[in-house]
């Protein structure tokens, strides 16, 4: 199913009305998800904890891949051990998020995905532009240097994690 989740950094969406709709249609899209065992891109801006719940209480037989991520490593953590993916975006190329860069340091390398988020999250030094796919070596570039683990493993397992949950 395609991008679906929560918005709680936009003021305006979170009226009484708008938030109740955001949440029942997160409840129907989940339910489609389990009911066709589709996997799942969530999107989740200053929302993880309420998001959470809803997954849990899904209980999707296929998870899928929180998008976009920007939290700390037990936001991530408590996803991960749900079953879903930590989506690795430009976030972890700016020296200044620290707490999502050291969530993705520190997660299983099994957990995580990379991901472009074109247009909307430029990578560092490409502030005010369109993201572009190809700028993706940019964030795998920047993952290379938060993991232990070399390069060529962690295209390999990025790539068999893509797989899992797409392919």
């Amino acid at each position: 199913v395609a991008e679906i989740g929560l918005e709680c950094a936009i003021p305006d969406l979170l009226t009484d009305e708008l938030w109740q709709k955001q949440q029942h249609f997160l409840e129907s899209q989940l339910y489609l998800a389990k009911k066709y065992n589709l996997s799942i891109n969530l999107h989740s801006r200053k929302s993880h904890e309420q998001l959470f719940r809803f997954l849990k209480q899904a209980n999707l037989t296929k998870c899928g891949v929180v998008h976009g991520f920007s939290g700390s490593y037990d936001q991530a953590k408590r996803f991960v051990d749900l079953g879903y993916k930590i989506g690795v975006g430009g976030t972890i190329t700016y020296e200044r998020a620290n707490k999502t860069r050291q969530a993705i340091a520190k997660l299983p390398l099994e957990a995580l995905v990379l991901e472009t988020d074109t247009p909307d999250m430029p990578v560092f030094g490409f502030q005010g532009q369109p993201n572009r796919p190809e700028r993706i070596v940019h964030t795998f570039e920047a993952l290379c240097r938060l993991r232990s683990e070399n390069a060529e493993v962690i295209k390999e397992t990025a790539w068999q994690n893509s797989l899992t949950l797409f392919g």
